[in-house]
C-alpha cells in the first residue's frame, strides 16, 4: 500500500501538482500511523493471550491440589467417624451400657493410639507465591480466598490430638495394659511380627479392670473430645474446598 502511495506521489510530482501531493502525503502518513497502532494492538493482543494462558495454567493446577485436598480430607474423616464409633463403643462397655467380651473390646481400642492427620498440598501454591506468579491470577478476590484456604487455621486439633496421644494415652496404656495389635487391615499385615500377649507372665487386663480405672474412662473421654473437634474442623474445610473449586471453575470458564 505505502509503494502505490509513493508512485503516486512521484506521478504528482512529475505533473507539478503539489496540492494534492500534500493530501496524499498526509494520507501515507496516517496510513504509517494507523499501521503502527495495529501492530501495537496486535502485540498488546498477544501479551493479554500469554497472560490468560498462565491464568488458566496455574487455576488448573490449583484445582489439581485441592481436589486432591478434598479426596484426602473425605478420606480422614472416614477414619476419624470410623475411630470416634470404636472409642464410643468402649465407653459404652465401661459403663455397662453395651455388653461385649473381652476380644471384641481390645479390638475397638485399635485407633487408641492412631494420630490421623490432613496435610495440605502447598507446594503449587508456595511456589506460586515465592515466584510472584500469583499475581496472574487476575481475579484479586479469587486469589484472597485461595490465600485464606492455604493459611486456614485448622491444624489447632490436630496439634492437640498429637500431643495428648503421645504424652497422656501412650504412657497410661503402655504402663497399664498389653497395647492393642493394630496392624491387621494393613497390606502384607501377615508379615508383621505378632506377639501372644497371653503367654505373658503379665494377664492382659479384664473389662473389670478397665471399668474399675477411672483415669482410663476419662482419657477415653478425652480423647474422643479431641476426635470431634478435628472432625468439625475437617468439614468446615471441606465446604471451604468445595466453594473454591466452584470459584475457580468458574473463573476457569471465564
Amino acid at each position: 500500500m505505502i509503494k502505490i502511495f509513493r508512485k503516486i506521489r512521484q506521478n504528482l510530482l512529475s505533473q507539478g501538482k503539489s496540492g494534492k501531493y500534500l493530501k496524499y502525503a498526509l494520507g501515507e502518513i496516517i496510513l504509517v500511523v494507523l499501521g503502527i497502532l495495529m501492530a501495537l494492538q496486535i502485540n498488546n493482543w498477544n501479551e493479554n493471550r500469554k497472560i490468560i494462558a498462565q491464568e488458566q495454567f496455574i487455576l488448573e493446577r490449583l484445582k489439581v491440589d485441592i481436589t486432591k485436598d478434598l479426596n484426602d480430607i473425605s478420606t480422614e474423616l472416614e477414619y476419624i467417624k470410623s475411630n470416634t464409633g470404636e472409642l464410643t463403643y468402649c465407653v459404652d462397655v465401661i459403663l455397662g451400657n453395651t455388653e461385649s467380651n473381652l476380644s471384641n473390646f481390645r479390638k475397638n481400642l485399635n485407633s487408641l493410639l492412631e494420630v490421623n492427620f490432613f496435610n495440605q498440598n502447598k507446594t503449587t501454591f508456595n511456589n506460586l507465591v515465592s515466584s510472584g506468579q500469583i499475581e496472574f491470577i487476575q481475579n484479586k478476590m479469587l486469589t484472597d480466598s485461595i490465600t485464606k484456604y492455604y493459611n486456614n487455621k485448622y491444624k489447632g486439633w490436630d496439634t492437640a490430638m498429637s500431643d495428648y496421644t503421645r504424652n497422656i494415652m501412650a504412657p497410661f496404656i503402655l504402663n497399664f495394659d498389653h497395647i492393642p495389635q493394630g496392624n491387621e487391615g494393613f497390606e502384607g499385615y501377615e508379615k508383621f511380627t505378632r506377639v501372644d500377649i497371653y503367654k505373658s507372665k503379665i494377664n492382659p487386663k479384664s473389662i473389670k479392670d478397665y471399668q474399675n480405672e477411672v483415669f482410663f474412662l476419662n482419657i477415653l473421654r478425652q480423647k474422643i473430645f479431641i476426635t470431634e473437634g478435628q472432625q468439625m474442623e475437617y468439614q468446615k474445610l471441606k465446604i471451604y474446598m468445595q466453594q473454591l473449586l466452584k470459584k475457580i471453575d468458574t473463573e476457569i470458564k471465564n
